[in-house]
């Protein structure tokens, strides 16, 4: 766990990387998640310190789906190309990708999913 991670209990925090995981800190209980999520330690100071726990999401491909895109279908030459591609697009653009390309994690946890791309139309583009 990251040295940032929050010592307050109901705290949370994102680390983005190749995949995804947000971490919710529940303090000294251990919760189960009846939502897909898993129960996990965050943390304990010296043997006899109370042990922390945390809720976990995990996404499995985040930051990989960049590499992706630039590797597999040539869309940008950089990692520095997405964020002029971010702000030139339309914040009310219907296509969705899920790049599941390990299956889905929190909270349906489907190895066998496969990644989607939908709600493309003739006037979908690069930047679009």
């Amino acid at each position: 766990m990251s040295y940032s991670f929050s010592l307050q209990s109901h705290n949370f925090r994102n680390t983005y990387g190749t995949g995804c995981f947000l971490l919710y800190n529940t303090g000294t209980a251990i919760v189960h998640s009846s939502q897909g999520l898993l129960t996990t330690v965050a943390y304990q100071f010296g043997a006899r310190a109370p042990i922390t726990y945390a809720l976990e999401g995990s996404i499995a491909v985040a930051g990989q789906t960049f590499k992706w895109l630039r590797d597999n279908l040539n869309i940008i030459a950089d990692l520095n190309e997405i964020e002029s591609l971010v702000q030139k697009s339309s914040s009310h653009t219907d296509v969705v990708f899920v790049p599941a390309f390990s299956g889905l994690y929190a909270p349906y946890w489907q190895r066998d999913a496969r990644s989607i791309i939908c709600g493309l139309t003739d006037e979908t583009s690069k930047g679009r």
